[in-house]
C-alpha cells in the first residue's frame, strides 16, 4: 500500500489535507498518518516506518521542516520517499535542493495540486520497481532505475553511474532518454540525470549527491531549469 504522512503543526491544514486524500483512503489504496511535530515524525522515521510520500510543512517549531528533510536524506539515508514541501512563503525553494524534493506547495494549498502531487509520487514510486535491463559481453545486468545516478555517453557506450559503482553498456543516450522514468533529465548531449540525487544546480552546472559536478549545455538549460523547478519534462 501506498503510504503518506502528513506533517505540519496546523490542525485545521491536516484535516483538511486528510479530506483532500479521503477518495483513495477509503477505497485502501494509501494509507495516511499525521504528525503535528518533526520530532514525532522524525522519531517513527528513525524506527523503521517508511512513507512513500511526506507533505512537509517547513515553518514547524523546533525541528523544522529543512532539518528532518536533511534528517531523512543524510542520517537514514533515504532517497526513496518523495518530499513536498508546503510553505506560506515563497523564498526557501532554492535553499532545498539538498534535501531533493518532489515539489513545493505554497498556501493556501488545493486539492487539486495535493492529487497531482500524490498521483505523481505514485507514478515514480514504480521507478524503483523497474529496472535498466543490458547485456555487455556475454554478461546480463539488471540495475534499478532508482539506483541510477545518471548516464553518460562516451565512445559510442553508455556508463551507468550507480549508487553502487558504473557499469557499461552499447546504447545511444536517445533512445535511454526515451524509455527513462520521468524523474530523469538530459542536462547535455552525453547526460541524463536522476532528479533524485540533484544537490545542487545552477544555469551551466549541476551537481548530484554534493560531489559529483556535471556540465549543462545550453541547449538544456532552460528545459532543466524548468524541470527541476516545476517537474515538467519536455
Amino acid at each position: 500500500m501506498f503510504c503518506v504522512a502528513i506533517c505540519d503543526d496546523d490542525e485545521i491544514l491536516c484535516a483538511q489535507l486528510e479530506r483532500f486524500l479521503e477518495p483513495y483512503i477509503e477505497k485502501e489504496s494509501i494509507k495516511a498518518d499525521v504528525f503535528y511535530s518533526g520530532e514525532k515524525l522524525y522519531d517513527a522515521l528513525s524506527h523503521g516506518q517508511h512513507y512513500d510520500l511526506i507533505f512537509l510543512d517547513i515553518q514547524l517549531p523546533s525541528m523544522n521542516g529543512v532539518a528532518l528533510g536533511n534528517k531523512i536524506r543524510t542520517e537514514l539515508e533515504n532517497e526513496k520517499t518523495h518530499i513536498v514541501y508546503i510553505s506560506a512563503r515563497q523564498e526557501y525553494a532554492m535553499e532545498l535542493f539538498a534535501v531533493r524534493p518532489m515539489n513545493f506547495l505554497i498556501k493556501p494549498i488545493t486539492e487539486k495540486a495535493v492529487l497531482e502531487n500524490m498521483e505523481q509520487a505514485m507514478r515514480l514510486s514504480k521507478m524503483y520497481d523497474s529496472f535498466f535491463e543490458f547485456k555487455f559481453g556475454k554478461e546480463y545486468f539488471r540495475i534499478p532505475y532508482g539506483d541510477i545516478l545518471y548516464f553518460e555517453s562516451r565512445n559510442r557506450k553508455i556508463q551507468i553511474h550507480t549508487k553502487h559503482g558504473t557499469k557499461e553498456a552499447y546504447g545511444r543516450i536517445s533512445a535511454l532518454e526515451k524509455k527513462a522514468p520521468p524523474n530523469f533529465v538530459r542536462i547535455h548531449h552525453s547526460y541524463l540525470v536522476n532528479r533524485t540525487y540533484v544537490t545542487y544546480w545552477k544555469s551551466e552546472e549541476i551537481l548530484l549527491t554534493g560531489t559529483i559536478s556535471l556540465p549543462v549545455s545550453q541547449a538544456y538549460r532552460k528545459s532543466v531549469g524548468r524541470f527541476l523547478l516545476q517537474g515538467e519534462r519536455e
